[in-house]
């Protein structure tokens, strides 16, 4: 065998094996989602570290009521990335357009139970269990799968506020008397925030979806 020949063989048994590591090294981290909102250290003002880690906030634990009258807590999350949002039933226009794309995320996943979403009602006082139910049925959900909660106001708006970082708040001057934000948020199985999303646009929940999906074969 002439020295071009085994020269061009023996690249070709190499490029295998340098793919191979490339991936190793390079790969992993190529679909890997970003976490959100580090833990701050008050007197530094720095993330804070632990064994190398940066440690990232978690969604709070929280005790609301479904459109079914059933008690939900992080509990009923556990082992699931879910989408969280907020909203309100009589809403005419940006939670429609909200609740509309949450039945598409809603239908992708449908056949997995380790996906979930939770929509608060930023209005307690008129979203009644009653009121949430039918609502639910309008849109299609899966009572198992897609919880919309009520419960003590200043409870769901410090969930939102410093739990999911979105803008919920009272506003008396306006109609309605509040201000909610348009956002998913998806969350991980450690309940980190592990996505932001624009709830009223199409294309930004088609990101969502696949984002759940490579959230879902991380290690």
């Amino acid at each position: 065998m002439s020295p071009r020949k085994v020269l061009i063989l023996g690249i070709l048994l190499l490029v295998p094996i340098f793919f191979y590591f490339f991936l190793r090294i390079f790969g992993s981290n190529q679909y890997h989602l970003r976490t959100f909102f580090p833990v701050i250290d008050e007197n530094t003002e720095e993330p804070v570290v632990q064994n190398g880690d940066t440690l990232f906030q978690k969604v709070p634990d929280f005790k609301l009521t479904s459109q079914t009258g059933k008690s939900i807590s992080q509990a009923d999350l556990d082992n699931s990335v879910y989408v969280a949002n907020f909203f309100f039933a009589s809403c005419k226009d940006v939670c429609k357009k909200m609740s509309t794309q949450l039945s598409r995320v809603q239908e992708a996943f449908l056949q997995d139970p380790s996906v979930k979403i939770v929509s608060y009602t930023v209005d307690p006082e008129r979203d009644s269990v009653g009121t949430l139910r039918k609502y639910a049925q309008t849109y299609d959900a899966d009572s198992t799968k897609w919880y919309f909660l009520t419960g003590p106001k200043p409870a769901i708006y410090q969930l939102a506020q410093q739990g999911y970082k979105l803008a919920v708040m009272e506003a008396p001057s306006v109609t309605p008397d509040f201000i909610h934000s348009e956002k998913f948020i998806l969350v991980d199985k450690q309940k980190h925030v592990r996505g932001i999303y624009d709830g009223t646009k199409p294309e930004d929940v088609d990101r969502l979806i696949t984002e759940i999906r490579l959230l879902l074969k991380e290690k």
